[in-house]
């Protein structure tokens, strides 16, 4: 089973507050607009609630030319998200909100964390080649 992912490190103590956001950043497919000019816009995603019930459905992009990520506000807790990476197809990745931060998953395996972060402050997605997917929360909510 593989730990949280929460947001990065702070660097102090936020305000207490209901709500945070998650971003996630899953396989790309290419969109065709013109001859020679593509888009990759990120798959969609589910987000399940702690007893795993489907929470919400997020497509993760506006039409076939956003490559950007959806920034989804959500309510601080633990819930479960299933999406497509690039290197495992499906996964299910736990996450943890919490109020006034962003928690951030990557399934594309270019990301790098910070330079200086240690190997146990990262969530690894299991298997021969595993790549970190985000920051490894420091508490559940």
């Amino acid at each position: 089973m593989l730990n949280s992912v929460g947001p990065a490190p702070a660097k102090s103590a936020a305000e207490h507050v209901p709500t945070g956001y998650l971003r996630v950043y899953t396989a790309t497919d290419a969109h065709a607009i013109a001859e020679n000019t593509y888009y990759y816009t990120h798959t969609g995603y589910r987000i399940y609630t702690a007893d795993g019930k489907l929470w919400k459905y997020v497509a993760n992009h506006n039409g076939d030319m956003d490559e950007s990520v959806a920034n989804v506000r959500i309510p601080a807790g633990n819930y479960q998200i299933s999406a497509q990476s690039e290197a495992y197809n499906l996964v299910c990745v736990p996450v943890v909100i919490h109020g006034a931060q962003t928690t951030e998953v990557h399934l594309g395996t270019h990301w790098q964390a910070l330079s200086n972060a240690l190997p146990n402050e990262l969530v690894y997605l299991p298997g021969r080649h595993p790549y970190p997917v985000g920051w490894k929360s420091s508490m559940t909510e």
